[in-house]
């Protein structure tokens, strides 16, 4: 029968390896997969040239908004390559003067129009809020004036799938084995 100061020197022992081993990591910067990580550059920000709004009803321009198209990448792990347009729309705050920041309207989704949203929704808010905020509003990818997302069909998709190196369907069969 092993003695109380048999199992404490076995937990000490257990103890002690565990903290050089943690120190060890520590001092060799971290787990191995840490090493290996790499860091995408962020893309430019998109310039945006403020103008006019094209309305199709008869309210037309004289609402006080402008509007913008920001070009964004279209896959941010390549951040230079393709873009795709946003659909952007501002009403700058009645005090500039006085101006606290930008306050962005968005009606979550899917597919709806942040740009009609900020629009319909401007008058509603508080006059302290239009005063002192510029409301902005954008359509997400894929969402009314902005550029609309490519779709592909099965083949087109595991194609590409398999030239990125994504796991197809029944992948996870095999992998839980």
């Amino acid at each position: 029968m092993p003695t109380r100061l048999a199992e404490d020197a076995g937990k000490r022992v257990v103890w002690g390896v565990s903290l050089v081993l943690i120190a060890v990591t520590a001092l060799l910067g971290g787990a191995p997969g840490a090493a290996t990580a790499t860091t995408l550059a962020a893309p430019p920000g998109p310039v945006l040239s403020w103008g006019p709004c094209e309305r199709a009803d008869a309210a037309g321009p004289a609402d006080g908004f402008e509007c913008a198209t920001a070009r964004v990448p279209l896959d941010y792990r390549q951040p230079t390559e393709r873009t795709i347009p946003l659909a952007v729309t501002q009403r700058l705050a009645a005090d500039q003067a006085h101006r606290t920041g930008v306050l962005v309207l968005h009606p979550g989704g899917p597919g709806n129009s942040g740009v009609d949203f900020a629009r319909n929704s401007h008058d509603a808010l508080p006059a302290s809020l239009r005063g002192s905020f510029d409301v902005v509003g954008y359509d997400m990818r894929g969402v009314a004036r902005s550029g609309q997302v490519e779709c592909w069909n099965d083949k087109e998709h595991s194609a590409a799938d398999a030239a990125r190196g994504v796991p197809g369907p029944g992948a996870l069969q095999g992998a839980v084995r």
